[in-house]
């Protein structure tokens, strides 16, 4: 299925197991690119649709990893589709293997659950790799980006407010500290159900806590700022 990425110029390309959901629209939005950033990667590249995203905030050059074959070949198709092959790259790989230095910026949607923790969304083999911790754990992904990032470089990502805690413990581990982070919530009074996070390799002591993103005032009536952040299209249909 070929359609128009969410709020660009540019196409997607993606089987509907292999969609992407709102957690990458809101990653991509939260993410800052310094201006100096030469080199990011992508760790958990499913079919680019981050890369993509942020093929529009920067020049630097981008590197999806991805250690599922069929979504790494979508990846590639979907940077041929969109000209994008002077910017973007892919890996097919398994992320603990591999080897990078002075990376500037690293960025992921991760697996959110455990191999013990259940996941009713997850049917196929495929989905199971993508939202659970089988082939990447939290703190194996948070203990390499850290490896590959230069001194000040920066790491961000989405995940489940329950495993903040967890986040933040990994981090201090591995010598990146919290410099921002968003809680993401359904509607203004309901619980956070995600938690974007900024971090710094050896950065100085200072948290942002940013205003709470609020996405619905109501069932299917999105906010001002949802909408804002899907480039104001209101006729929109994406996995949540």
């Amino acid at each position: 299925m070929l359609r128009t990425l969410i709020g660009t110029d540019l196409w997607i390309e993606q089987t509907e197991s292999q969609a992407f959901n709102l957690d990458t629209i809101l990653l991509a939005n939260f993410a800052k690119i310094p201006y100096r950033t030469k080199h990011i990667l992508d760790i958990g590249t499913g079919v680019g649709g981050l890369m993509l995203y942020l093929s529009r905030k920067t020049k630097s050059k981008i590197t999806g990893i991805e250690i599922q074959e069929n979504r790494y070949l979508q990846a590639v198709r979907n940077i041929e589709i969109n000209h994008l092959e002077s910017q973007l790259s892919c890996v097919l790989s398994d992320v603990r293997e591999l080897k990078f230095k002075d990376v500037d910026y690293i960025i992921s949607n991760p697996p959110f659950f455990r191999v013990d923790e259940e996941s009713h969304l997850s049917t196929t083999e495929e989905d199971m790799v993508a939202r659970h911790e089988i082939k990447l754990t939290l703190e194996e992904l948070i203990q390499k980006a850290s490896s590959f990032l230069k001194n000040g470089g920066y790491m961000s990502l989405i995940h489940r407010p329950d495993r903040f805690e967890e986040v933040v413990k990994i981090m201090g581990n591995n010598q990146m500290v919290i410099k921002r982070i968003r809680f993401v919530h359904p509607y203004l009074h309901k619980q956070a159900n995600h938690v974007l996070i900024e971090a710094m390799k050896n950065g100085n002591p200072g948290l942002v806590v940013e205003p709470p993103l609020i996405l619905y005032h109501d069932k299917h009536i999105m906010t001002k700022e949802l909408i804002q952040i899907y480039g104001g299209g209101k006729d929109v249909t994406i996995t949540t």
